[in-house]
């Protein structure tokens, strides 16, 4: 509870202006200035919550691609065409660029392949300050 500024008693649950400064005051002191309503913000933002992926590409998913096209004997260009990619795109891929979500999609069902992993969570034990040591806090390169 707030005491009110005016008495000092416990319940002070209203504002009031007093002599021009604004004070928190009980239900007997705010007739003594003028009542401040309080005042309900109400927010109009729409705050979206952001879901961490939960999948990620597997290491090395540009060389598993590259062997799949050549196997079934395509170029980049066949790809790019039938995609309706650019072949610049295509050619990026190939060299280790990571593209976005839906492309690698688009990926996986062209060629038949799982290009992603389920992204392992890691768990990590608190030490306790006893257990710390001077090589848990710096990294030595």
């Amino acid at each position: 509870m707030v005491e009110c500024e005016l008495c000092n008693s416990k319940d002070a649950t209203r504002k009031a202006k007093v002599e021009g400064v604004i004070l928190r005051v009980c239900d007997e002191c705010v007739k003594y200035g003028e009542e401040i309503p309080e005042i309900e913000f109400k927010s109009t933002k729409k705050f979206f919550k952001i879901e961490e992926p939960k999948e990620t590409l597997k290491s090395g998913f540009h060389i598993t691609l590259k062997r799949t096209r050549e196997k079934m004997g395509l170029t980049q260009e066949d790809v790019a065409k039938k995609l309706k990619e650019k072949l610049s795109v295509i050619k990026r891929i190939e060299d280790g660029w990571e593209p976005p979500i839906n492309l690698i999609r688009k990926l996986e069902k062209f060629f038949n392949i799982k290009l992603t992993e389920e992204l392992k969570e890691e768990v990590f034990e608190r030490k306790t300050r006893k257990d710390i040591t001077i090589g848990d806090i710096v990294e030595v390169s």
